[in-house]
């Protein structure tokens, strides 16, 4: 148990700022390194699920060593949970490093392409050229019925990744003539999406938002001008209908 604790505080300690899903799964790692008959006997002794333990240990007063980080300071941002050290005065940036950190791993780029090469086959078009660019993926799509009608697609793990590559993708490596997509992932709520939607220019660029456990794709921004992607979406009126209802609360919010 020293050993876990000892990896784990010097995590902490690295981070400041970690969130629920990143510590959740550093407990696992590190119980999952201990031999089944190390686990039990722990279990035995400390009288319960020993990730279920470790988390409540971290995270709250209720400690089960000495040696156990204390993370009990809780905070909500852009829908996700994250803890942080009592004594530290978190930073802004501290806390977005740690949303990304999270949505790196939440939703992993290679899981992201897999829905959106399914999708993007389903609706009749070969893929070629995948490229990775440091945290987002390129692609192009052209379709199988008609080699003029192509795709340049961009594949981040995070609406909030975005606005780092923006100009670049949008403005410097499309070609004339390709429709432009930005796809991301959903998120645990609204807020990413309202906070883009306000601060960002991407011109007549799309964005669709994947949901990798359903294995579907929505539209966010923007219309295809290809009548079989549409048809594919999972619920194009009801997306369209939330950010509608969205840019009806953000104007609101403003006046």
């Amino acid at each position: 148990m020293l050993k876990i604790f000892e990896y784990l505080s010097g995590y902490c300690q690295e981070h400041k700022v970690i969130s629920e899903g990143e510590l959740a799964l550093k407990i696992r790692e590190c119980v999952n390194s201990l031999s089944d008959a190390e686990r039990e006997e722990l279990e035995r002794n400390s009288g319960g699920n020993l990730e279920d333990l470790i988390f409540k240990s971290i995270t709250s007063e209720d400690k089960i060593s000495v040696f156990s980080p204390d993370m009990r300071t809780r905070i909500n941002y852009q829908g996700e949970i994250f803890y942080c050290l009592p004594t530290h005065k978190y930073m802004g940036e501290e806390l977005e490093e740690a949303f990304l950190r999270w949505a790196k791993i939440r939703s992993p780029l290679s899981a992201l392409k897999r829905v959106v090469m399914d999708f993007m086959e389903r609706c009749g078009y070969q893929i070629k050229n995948v490229e990775r660019e440091n945290e987002h993926l390129e692609m192009m799509a052209v379709k199988n019925k008609n080699k003029n009608r192509s795709m340049h697609i961009f594949i981040s793990p995070s609406i909030k990744f975005v606005p780092q590559f923006i100009e670049e993708a949008l403005l410097e490596k499309s070609e004339a003539g390709d429709e432009k997509v930005i796809v991301v992932p959903t998120e645990k709520t609204p807020a990413p999406f309202i906070s883009f939607f306000r601060e960002q220019d991407i011109g007549d660029a799309m964005v669709w938002v994947a949901d990798v456990e359903k294995k579907t794709i929505d539209p966010f921004i923007g219309n295809p001008e290809d009548e079989e992607i549409e048809n594919n979406f999972a619920n194009p009126e009801q997306a369209r209908r939330a950010v509608s209802v969205w840019t009806r609360k953000m104007h609101f919010l403003e006046l």
